[in-house]
This record gives C-alpha cells, structure tokens and sequence, in this order.
C-alpha cells in the first residue's frame, strides 16, 4: 500500500508539472475520434486525467488481488480436499496390506471404511468378501459380493466367479454349481469357470455332465494329456458300473456290458480299469472272463499288480490259471510277483509242495512280506512248526502285508 500512495504521489506530480510546462490551462487542447456514426472528443488533458486514473485504479486492483490472493484459498480447498481423499483412500490401502499378510479380520475393517470414498472401486467389495470369507462370516461375503454386483454391473463375471470359488471351498457345492451354470451361458470359454467346473462335477460324481463338459475342457486346451487321460479313464469306468448297475437290476443283459467294454480299447491293458471290470465280473458270477481280460491285458503289456491280482482273485478255473502262469514263466523265470502268484495258484490247486517251491523260488529274488507268511503258515501246516513259525516272524516284520483265505493243507492229508 505504501508503494501505490507513493506511485501514486508520484504520478500526480509528473502530471501537473507536464500540465503547467504544455501549458493546459491556457489550451487544454482537441481531440476527436470518429468510428463509423459514432464520434468521441474531448480535451487532451482529459485523456490524459482519465488514462491515468483507469492505470491507477487497475493498479490498485492488482495489488488487493495479490495480497488476498483467492487461487491461494482455492488451492488450500483443494489440498484439503485431497487430503479428505487421501485419508478414505489410506483405509483401502492399509486393508490391502492387512489382506497381503493375512490379517483378515483388520483388512475386513479398512476395506469396508474405504467403500465410503467416491473413488472406491470393486476391488474393495472382493477384497473384503474374501476376507469375510476367511474368518467365516458366510453372510457377510455373501452380502458384499451381491452389493458389488449391483453396484458394479460390468464386473459381475469377476464378482461370480469369486462367489463360486467360495461356494466351492466352502463345501456348498451345489450353490457353486448354480453359480458356475449361469456364468457358463455367458462366458463359454472361461478357463477359470471351466475349470472349477470340472472339480465341483467330479466331486458331485456327476460324470453325465462332465462327459458332456468334456469336449469343451478339450477344446479350450483346460487340460493336460495326462489330466485328459485320467478323466476319459475315470468316465469310462463309470459307464461300465452304470452298465453293470442296469445288469443287476435286469434292465440289460451281460452282453451290454461286453459291448460297453468293447469301447474302451483304450484302456485294455490299464491295470485300474482292468481290474475295475475283472471286479464287476466277479460279482456277476463271470469268474472266466474276468481271467481272460486280466490274461489279454497281460499278454499287450506286462504289470505286476495284474500279475498279482490274478493270483490273489478266484477268478475261474485254478488248474486253467496255473496253466496258463506258468506258461508265463518261461519268458519270466526271475519275475518274484509272478512266482509269488503260481505259489497262491498252486495251494488253490492243493499242490502244496509246489506251492512251497514258488514261495522260497519269489523269497529268493524279490522278499516281501506275503510271500513270507504265505510260506510260513503253509509250512505251520504241514508240520513244520519251527521253518513255519520262522517265516511268520519274517512277515510281522514287514508291516501292511495282508495274507489271503487260500485253502489249507491238514496235518493228515498233507502231500509234498
């Protein structure tokens, strides 16, 4: 203010002596301006009066406006302003950081007070389901992720398929099924969807959807051969027990269920589905196939857990299975699982003594714990308590071997 009075002082006297010095107050001086139909005049002196007091007058202005400064008040309202967004922001921030380390409860907390800011996102709302989720509060993540939904229309893919993943880990999985089925109608080739839907078909065993499901996990390249193998494997073996289901209850005759095993070449020679089928064969009283597609699977591809299935099952006529194992044992003479099979083979046939040879032959090459009891509860028999009792020890030693009901010699029918 002291710097306008002075310029202002200073003007006033520039302006009286150039006034005097001109001589104004004798000839003030003419001025006329024509724009057009319009025209303007007057003195010089005037002009200069009025030009001076609008530079002052502006000047003034200026320098209120620099001392109360209104983009200064404005820009204090805008750090304020942030500072307010700053802070809503800062609890979604530190829920994401309590949700990061685990702290499910807190991050809960944070989450929900940063949905209060107009910049809240969708995130906050999954987020906080989640961790609603974890520390079991089932309607509170239920109650989020509707909100969200509403609230965030075009993220309701991501919104379900969270949903479904809760569903699923929280055991409901027909309520996840629901979910999954409605996100299939629109997002076909969801690998995310796809695969959780797998999971929850397979742990619902309801293996007519998941055929159906099946080409379309192909074509999204969902699954790796060994996945796709193991599900195809699993399929089939759940066509041939419902075959076999409508056998029993009469609705279909043995030779659907030869038809439907016709189907699975594939898989003639799989050890699980092998005897998956050798299994729904006995049970059906069909101990002589069961023994030639056990004896077919073994002659494309040898496997000793078939081998020992087919000594361990009555699986049709003994002395036939004999036979046909030791023909076997040509090409193997060193196999202990096989020689393991023949010695059970032969006490079905009451060959005891060659029962005895098999035992000690397996013992030799490979020892395990059933051939050991095996043997020892033969020779107990045959009354050799001590070789017996010996061998039997032998056995306990090997923990989580199970001997099977074969026959028994007597001690006065006993041949060697």
């Amino acid at each position: 203010m002291i710097r306008l009075f002075v310029f202002s002082l200073l003007a006033i006297v520039i302006a009286l002596w150039v006034t005097l010095y001109l001589g104004f107050p004798s000839d003030p001086g003419y001025l006329l301006i024509a724009f057009g139909n319009y025209t303007f005049e007057t003195s010089l002196f005037a002009l200069l009066v009025a030009l001076a007091v609008i530079y002052l007058v502006l000047r003034l202005l200026l320098l209120l406006l620099q001392w109360l400064n209104p983009m200064r008040l404005l820009a204090a309202g805008r750090v304020m302003s942030r500072n307010r967004k700053a802070k809503k922001r800062s609890h979604t921030i530190e829920g994401l950081l309590s949700f990061t380390r685990g702290n499910w409860s807190t991050s809960l907390n944070q989450l929900k007070r940063g949905m209060r800011d107009n910049d809240a996102s969708v995130v906050n709302y999954l987020a906080a389901a989640y961790a609603a989720f974890q520390v079991g509060d089932k309607e509170g993540w239920v109650s989020l992720l509707e909100q969200a939904r509403k609230k965030y229309p075009t993220a309701h893919s991501t919104i379900d398929s969270l949903k479904a993943q809760l569903y699923h880990r929280s055991g409901q999985l027909e309520q996840s099924l629901a979910v999954l089925q409605e996100m299939k109608k629109n997002s076909v080739n969801d690998e995310a969807m796809l695969t959780l839907l797998k999971e929850v078909y397979v742990q619902l065993a309801d293996w007519q959807n998941l055929s159906e499901l099946l080409p379309v996990l192909e074509r999204n390249k969902v699954l790796d051969d060994e996945e796709l193998l193991r599900i195809r494997k699993r399929l089939f073996m759940e066509e041939l027990y419902a075959t076999f289901e409508k056998v029993k209850a009469g609705s279909a005759d043995m030779a659907a269920l030869r038809k439907q095993w016709k189907k699975g070449t594939a898989f003639a020679d799989d050890e699980k589905v092998v005897r998956h089928y050798a299994d729904l064969l006995l049970q059906m009283d069909d101990g002589d196939e069961a023994a030639k597609i056990v004896e077919s699977a073994l002659r494309k591809r040898w496997n000793p857990a078939l081998v020992r299935f087919y000594g361990e099952m009555v699986l049709g006529n003994s002395n036939k299975q004999l036979l046909v194992a030791e023909n076997w044992l040509q090409s193997r003479p060193a196999d202990g699982e096989l020689l393991l099979s023949l010695g059970r083979l032969s006490m079905r046939n009451k060959l005891w003594g060659k029962a005895r040879e098999y035992y000690e032959a397996s013992i030799k090459i490979t020892p395990s714990a059933e051939a050991y009891g095996e043997l020892g509860r033969l020779l107990k028999q045959l009354g050799d308590e001590e070789a017996g009792e010996a061998y039997l020890e032998s056995h306990s030693k090997l923990l989580g071997a199970t001997l099977q009901g074969l026959p028994m010699p007597t001690l006065e029918k006993r041949t060697h």
